[in-house]
């Protein structure tokens, strides 16, 4: 491993360890998944120069949203980062416990006394358990830059554990930029977190570097070393999507055994954003992992986009205004004779992978230039018209060829009307 910075953080970083170097020959099957996710809309969420930063009443809404979804824990924001923010968070928990909520709160912080303490006066002020989610970076190119070593990090860890467990805080240890992280600097942070008697880590992929094979390589590697101690832990995971691949890695970590995925809704975050906790959510459901109410998470996705500035791209999976619209003369005739079955599972499923229906959506036959007859049997069959006027059919089809976009509902009617 040339080049790579171990104990010293004086060596210049110039061959970057990945974890997607490495094979996992040794690892078993991967288990059926139990994991839940959770929320960082409110928190790593919002750390991006285009999103907007939402009113106390907002986030409290978003709040609202998250648990009519089947959210069940969140990471609610960083106060630490000023008195305002703090205030904020407490507000937070108050509405939290207020409503009742099943809700676990998690709040952001640096391995730092100020940020330890600012989290631990919400569960005090508020009456209420929360997580403490300390994040420390471990990489060799972040010890590079800061000019860190080793051996401050495990005494922050070792410091940050002991007081969370003086203020009866659960404390969960975030490592920033896990997947750079050499096996050799991991064995370090992994001895000083026993050392502490940290029960819950999250493994980070910070500026999405890792492959499906690396991720699953690190978890199996952390997994064992701390099974051959005899440790017990709990891991999390965190992803970006820098190579596009959040969500692939999201759902091989839930399938390797993490207890907690994190997400943001609609995936944002800074750069490209964050794993999608929506797609996380409709994929898990779909697999018959959890059940989450897809509609409400519908409803969160519609009421969060304008909230924090942020468009739906119109082919965005489930979400987009596109996703249950089709055009082609196969996939309409095969949607027709599906509607005809009366089986609404059937039509939504024969050329979509994501039933409508679940999100409170249909299937929509278009009708432009790429259409067949089909397509105008199903429009007039849904629109409670005769589907068999062959002389209406041909003119409907006449005005698709020359159209340069789907033909609209009521230009449709127009032209039935001018024929009748």
């Amino acid at each position: 491993m040339s080049g790579i910075i171990g104990e010293s953080s004086n060596l210049r970083p110039d061959v970057w360890f990945n974890w997607n170097s490495i094979r996992c020959e040794s690892a078993q099957p991967m288990p059926t998944h139990s994991g839940t996710f959770f929320d960082e809309t409110l928190r790593d969420g919002l750390q991006a120069p285009n999103i907007r930063n939402p009113t106390l009443e907002q986030k409290l809404t978003i709040v609202d949203h998250m648990v009519r979804s089947g959210v069940r824990s969140a990471d609610l924001g960083f106060p630490g980062s000023d008195s305002a923010a703090e205030r904020e968070c407490i507000e937070i928990a108050r509405h939290i416990s207020a409503n009742g909520y099943e809700l676990t709160q998690g709040y952001a912080g640096r391995t730092h006394p100020a940020d330890i303490h600012a989290i631990c006066e919400i569960a005090q002020t508020v009456g209420v358990a929360v997580d403490a989610y300390l994040f420390i970076g471990v990489s060799p190119i972040r010890q590079y830059v800061e000019d860190w070593d080793s051996a401050s990090i495990r005494r922050n860890i070792i410091q940050s554990a002991a007081e969370c467990r003086r203020e009866d805080v659960e404390f969960v240890l975030v490592l920033e930029d896990t997947v750079r992280c050499t096996p050799e600097v991991l064995t370090g942070v992994y001895d000083a977190a026993i050392e502490a008697g940290v029960r819950r880590i999250t493994l980070c992929d910070t500026v999405g570097a890792a492959l499906p094979s690396g991720t699953r390589s690190l978890i199996h590697w952390s997994q064992q070393y701390f099974a051959d101690r005899g440790h017990p832990i709990g891991f999390e995971w965190h992803g970006h999507n820098d190579r596009g691949l959040a969500l692939a890695n999201s759902l091989t970590a839930l399938a390797m055994g993490c207890e907690r995925v994190h997400g943001t809704i609609l995936g944002i975050g800074e750069r490209t954003g964050n794993a999608s906790l929506d797609q996380l959510m409709v994929n898990s459901h779909l697999d018959g992992h959890a059940t989450y109410d897809l509609k409400a998470l519908r409803d969160y996705c519609a009421y969060a986009a304008p909230v924090l500035g942020v468009d739906i791209p119109q082919n965005y999976p489930a979400m987009g205004r596109d996703v249950f619209k089709t055009s082609a003369g196969v996939h309409g005739a095969a949607i027709l004779k599906a509607h005809e079955k009366g089986d609404v599972l059937v039509k939504d499923s024969v050329y979509s992978s994501v039933p409508a229906s679940f999100l409170g959506r249909e299937q929509e036959v278009m009708i432009d230039a790429s259409s067949g007859v089909n397509n105008v049997k199903y429009w007039l069959t849904v629109h409670g018209y005769e589907k068999d006027d062959a002389s209406l059919i041909k003119k409907v089809l006449a005005k698709a060829k020359t159209s340069s976009a789907p033909l609209a509902d009521e230009l449709i009617r127009q032209i039935i009307a001018t024929a009748e």
